[in-house]
C-alpha cells in the first residue's frame, strides 16, 4: 500500500505544481494586460463647429473588479477632429497606454449629428477601423448629446455602456419595443436604398442632465436622472428623421417579426377598465399580390398569450374570452394600420414594404425601384391579426 502511495505521490505533486504555476502565470498575464492597455467600452459621436466631437469611455479595470469600491468604473475622454480618426489620434496625447478597442460594446450617435450630417461617415469608420468588432450595438441619443448619455451614472452598473447593452437585451427578450441593431445591417440598408430605411434604437434622459452626471445620482434611493431606451428612431437614407413612441415601436416590431415577449394594454371589451395581454409568441407573414404593376401587401399576424391582469367587470368564462380576443385583435389591427399610414404620409418606407416586394418578386421590384418613393404612399395593404389566449385565470374586479 505504501509503495503504491509513493508511486502516485510524484504525479500528484507535479499536477498541483503545474496548476499553481498556471494560475500565477494567468494572473500575471491578466495584470500585465490591464497595465499595458486602456480598454475602451463605448464611443460617443457628437458634432461641434462642423467637426466630430468624439467621447471614449475607458474602463478602470481595478475599480470594476472591486465591486465594493466606491471608485468610478470608467473615465471619459473627449477630443474633436475633422474625422473620427483624427479625434482618436488626439486622444493619444492623453493616454500613456495603447487604446484597446476590441471590447467596444456601444457606439452612440447624437441626434444633432444624425439629423445634420447623417450617420454614413460614422458607419464607414466602423467598417474601416479593423480593431472594432462588427457586433457592437448602435444607438441614437435623443435630445441630449452622446457624451451626456455615457456620462450619466446608472445604478447597479459601474460601466454605463454595459448597462445600456443589458437594457436593450432585456427589452428585446421581455418587452419587445426595441431591438439591437449592428453596423452590418445599417451599412447593408444604406447600400441597398430604397429597399428599406434604417430603424435604430434611441436613448434619452429622464431628468436633469447636470444631476445625472453627478455621482450623487447613484447615492439616492431614487435616482433623479435615468437613461431610458424608449423605442426606435427612423431614417431616410443616412439622415435621422424622427422617433417612434414606445407603443409605435412595439407595433413596428410586429411588422419586423421581432416580437418575442411583451405586454399590450387594452380597454375592457365591455364597460370601463383595462386589461393586460402578455404576449408569449408572435409570428408575422407577408403576401404580395399584384394589380398590373401595382403591388398589394397582405400582413398576417398570429399572436399567442395570456391575460395577466384585468380591472374589467367581464369575467373569462365561456364565451366571454372571445370578447377579449376581439378587443386585442381590433386594437392591434388599428394601431399597426395607423403606423403604416403614418409612414405613407411621410413618403418614407421604414416599415419594410419595399423589402417584402423585393423578396417576393425581384424582377418586378427592379421595374418600380426608381419610382418607389412615389409608389409607396399609394400602396394598398391589409392587416389581419389572429389572437389566441391561453392559461388565463378568472381575474375579475371585485366591488
Amino acid at each position: 500500500m505504501n509503495i503504491l502511495w509513493k508511486k502516485n505521490l510524484l504525479p500528484i505533486i507535479t499536477s498541483m505544481f503545474l496548476l499553481g504555476t498556471s494560475l500565477i502565470i494567468g494572473k500575471n498575464a491578466e495584470d500585465s494586460l490591464i497595465t499595458n492597455l486602456i480598454i475602451i467600452s463605448a464611443i460617443g459621436v457628437d458634432i461641434k463647429d462642423e467637426e466630430f466631437l468624439v467621447t471614449v469611455q475607458a474602463i478602470d479595470a481595478p475599480a470594476v473588479k472591486d465591486s465594493a469600491s466606491d471608485k468610478l468604473g470608467y473615465i471619459l475622454y473627449q477630443e474633436s477632429g475633422r474625422t473620427i480618426t483624427e479625434a482618436m489620434q488626439k486622444l493619444h496625447k492623453t493616454f500613456s497606454r495603447y487604446l484597446f478597442m476590441d471590447d467596444i460594446e456601444v457606439i452612440l450617435i447624437s441626434e444633432e449629428l444624425a439629423k445634420k450630417r447623417g450617420i454614413d461617415d460614422v458607419i464607414n469608420y466602423l467598417f474601416l477601423e479593423q480593431t472594432i468588432s462588427s457586433n457592437i450595438f448602435i444607438f441614437v441619443s435623443k435630445a441630449v448629446s452622446a457624451n451626456d448619455i455615457l456620462a450619466t451614472f446608472r445604478p447597479f452598473e459601474k460601466v454605463s455602456s454595459r448597462g445600456i447593452v443589458d437594457t436593450i437585451e432585456n427589452i428585446e427578450n421581455y418587452a419587445s419595443f426595441a431591438t439591437p441593431v449592428y453596423p452590418n445591417r445599417v451599412k447593408n440598408l444604406l447600400l441597398n436604398y430604397p429597399v428599406v430605411n434604417n430603424v435604430i434604437p434611441y436613448i434619452s434622459l429622464a431628468g436633469d442632465v447636470e444631476e445625472g452626471i453627478s455621482k450623487d445620482n447613484t447615492a439616492s434611493y431614487q435616482p433623479k436622472t435615468k437613461t431610458e431606451i424608449n423605442g426606435m428612431s427612423y431614417f431616410k437614407k443616412d439622415k435621422l428623421i424622427d422617433f417612434l413612441s414606445t407603443e409605435e415601436s412595439q407595433h413596428f416590431l410586429f411588422l419586423m417579426d421581432k416580437v418575442r415577449e411583451g405586454t399590450l394594454e387594452s380597454n375592457c371589451p365591455e364597460g370601463p377598465g383595462y386589461f393586460s395581454y402578455h404576449l408569449k409568441k408572435s409570428k408575422t407573414k407577408y403576401d404580395v399580390s399584384w394589380n398590373g404593376s401595382i403591388p398589394k401587401i397582405s400582413i398576417k399576424i398570429k399572436s399567442n398569450g395570456r391575460i395577466i391582469e384585468s380591472t374589467c367587470k367581464t369575467n373569462f368564462e365561456h364565451p366571454n374570452m372571445d370578447l377579449f380576443k376581439s378587443q386585442i385583435k381590433k386594437q392591434l389591427e388599428a394601431s399597426i394600420t395607423e403606423l403604416i399610414g403614418k409612414s405613407q404620409e411621410e413618403r418614407l418606407d421604414y416599415v419594410g414594404f419595399g423589402k417584402q416586394i423585393y423578396l417576393a418578386a425581384p424582377s418586378k421590384w427592379r421595374k418600380i425601384e426608381g419610382e418607389w418613393e412615389s409608389i409607396f404612399p399609394n400602396t394598398l395593404f391589409e392587416v389581419k391579426v389572429d389572437v389566441s389566449i391561453t392559461r388565463s385565470g378568472d381575474a375579475i374586479s371585485l366591488d
